[in-house]
């Protein structure tokens, strides 16, 4: 069998005898048309269930199957009943003979020998009918295909709604409400509450220093906090409470049907966990508090919506003024004079905050002024001293999950450190690490300096103390005052640490750089003289964990090796596992 055409419609001719297949198709003669023949019923029945016959000239006399059984078998199959089929036949005129032949399923009859006018005539009208057939299935599922696709769009444009009305009410960053659908819930559970008697309760909370970790840390740790923040109160609250991004780093919660004192009890333990939660992004950890205000419909009495939540932000103020990290509850003489005039003790704290405020802003003023004067004396070199500097006291800092607050001290007194030098001169005695009595007297005298030129800042009080005692060492060797072991400030030791370590890898020791794993061997190798046994084996354990290629295995063998055997080491319990978590 030829290949079949799929572009032209198709004639099925069936007869036994090869020479009445060659005149049939001689007959139709019309290239518009693919005939395919079959020389019995069964071949027939196997080409219409393999292709698509617009129609079917069957022989009514063949041997083992004639033409009226095959037509019935086409008949009854569901896929092929519909091709119409006309008989060729050279036999029986006879009315019975034509019934029966229409009661098997044709549509006409033609008598040999076949006129190829009326046979052509015919075949165009079958061809006719199956175009149209055609175009109709054509049209029938181009209109499934448009219903359909009309459908997925309706689909779509259900989703687009529903998203956009997510992004309407809810915050980009958090996933909880946004301060415009918090308008619009509050009055509607505040409205709910006074008409069915029930209680409502707001909380109203602000991470306490955030504007530290955003500057210290960078806006990518302090979104990274927010978000844990707002998973955490999603986590801790219930289903049926409200949950907003109030602004910022303030947040508020809804407590439907919740009294004051379950209100109080929520907002203590909240505030407890964030307190014990280690926030860590796997480059920077830090560790927050939260103040939060509370108001209640029934114990505060509220006028409306607005002022349930003005009440707890009162609240919150109040948190703050008193030293943050708290929970305050909303006590209407406590907060306001009947003139609606804040009474003496708060506009005090008003004050007390504003001014702290604003001696923050002078001072990153100052340092800001220090660095631009130091900057240019200083050059590259001293640049990345200073920044390897506090990075080391950070990593250390983070790994001893000290405070943030004091974390950012000890890496402003770095920062004080280096623009001071600087100034000094590069090329003066101060610069030298190993200090001994015969050195000059200036060069003893270098924290004395340090310490008179910050004292032209009172708010450098902190980092005075640090400059002061950076040099003394752990066994009492150092200067300026032979302090020893915890009489040194933890900052000073930290300091210590940090600023040996980047001498020795930036040569600013005689210029003499020493290589990352050398470096921490002489560090190790004072432990216990120098520096504090106890911040060495945590320096140790911090780099591991930060930069743990920088360490081979029989580096890391070697230093935990000397600690061991320090006169002054750290307990087994202290030393650094390999994966810079203490065993």
């Amino acid at each position: 069998m030829d290949t079949l055409k799929e572009d032209k419609p198709r004639i099925l001719i069936v007869d036994d005898k090869p020479m009445n297949l060659i005149s049939l198709e001689a007959a139709i003669d019309c290239h518009e048309l693919e005939v395919i023949k079959a020389g019995s019923g069964n071949e027939a029945l196997g080409l219409i269930l393999d292709h698509d016959f617009a129609l079917i000239l069957l022989d009514v006399q063949m041997p083992e199957m004639d033409g009226f059984e095959t037509a019935e078998l086409i008949r009854m199959n569901p896929k092929t009943s519909h091709i119409p089929i006309i008989f060729v036949s050279a036999i029986n005129k006879e009315d019975s003979h034509l019934f029966k032949g229409y009661d098997t399923g044709a549509v006409d009859y033609l008598f040999k020998p076949v006129d190829s006018h009326i046979l052509k005539s015919k075949i165009r009208v079958f061809i006719d009918l199956y175009q149209q057939k055609k175009e109709s299935e054509i049209l029938s599922h181009n209109l499934k295909q448009a219903l359909l696709e009309a459908e997925n769009n309706r689909k779509i444009i259900e989703n687009q709604n529903k998203l956009l009305k997510e992004l309407a009410v809810k915050d980009g960053l958090t996933g909880l409400y946004n301060h415009r659908h918090m308008i619009v819930v509050a009055e509607s559970e505040f409205n709910r509450a006074n008409r069915y008697k029930t209680e409502l309760s707001c909380l109203l909370m602000d991470i306490d220093f955030f504007k530290d970790v955003n500057d210290s840390l960078g806006h990518p740790f302090g979104d990274y906090v927010l978000k844990e923040f707002s998973l955490c109160l999603q986590e801790y609250m219930r289903e049926s409470d409200f949950l907003f991004r109030y602004g910022g780093e303030e947040f508020l919660a809804l407590l439907p049907q919740t009294d004051l004192e379950g209100a109080r009890s929520s907002a203590e333990k909240f505030r407890t966990t964030i307190e014990n939660k280690l926030f860590n992004d796997g480059n920077h950890t830090s560790i927050i508090t939260v103040s939060i205000g509370i108001s209640s419909l029934h114990y505060n009495h509220p006028a409306s919506a607005f002022e349930i939540i003005d009440f707890a932000d009162k609240a919150l103020f109040t948190a703050k003024a008193e030293g943050r990290n708290r929970v305050v509850v909303f006590h209407e003489h406590e907060h306001a004079l009947p003139d609606g005039v804040f009474p003496r003790d708060l506009q005090i704290r008003h004050l007390k905050e504003s001014l702290e405020s604003i001696l923050k802003k002078t001072k990153k003023a100052s340092i800001l002024s220090l660095e631009l004067l130091a900057r240019d004396r200083g050059g590259s070199v001293a640049e990345k001293r200073s920044r390897l500097l506090r990075e080391y006291i950070s990593l250390l800092g983070y790994h001893l999950n000290l405070p943030l607050s004091v974390i950012e001290t000890f890496k402003l007194t770095a920062l004080i450190h280096d623009c001071f030098q600087t100034l000094l001169g590069k090329e003066g005695p101060w610069h030298g690490e190993n200090i001994t009595d015969e050195q000059p007297e200036e060069v003893k005298n270098l924290p004395y300096i340090l310490a008179e030129l910050t004292e032209k800042f009172d708010f450098f009080a902190n980092e005075r103390s640090v400059l002061l005692t950076h040099h003394e060492h752990y066994d009492g060797s150092g200067y300026p005052e032979g302090l020893k072991e915890n009489q040194i400030p933890m900052g000073a030791r930290i300091f210590a640490i940090a600023d040996s370590f980047v001498n020795l890898t930036c040569g600013a020791l005689n210029g003499q750089e020493k290589s990352f794993e050398d470096a921490l061997i002489q560090i190790v190798q004072e432990s216990g003289k120098k520096f504090d046994p106890t911040l060495v084996n945590h320096f140790l354990a911090a780099l591991i964990k930060s930069e743990p290629n920088k360490i081979s295995d029989h580096v890391y063998q070697q230093a935990l090796k000397i600690l061991a055997q320090g006169k002054k080491s750290s307990s087994p319990k202290n030393m650094a596992s390999k994966n810079g978590v203490h065993s």
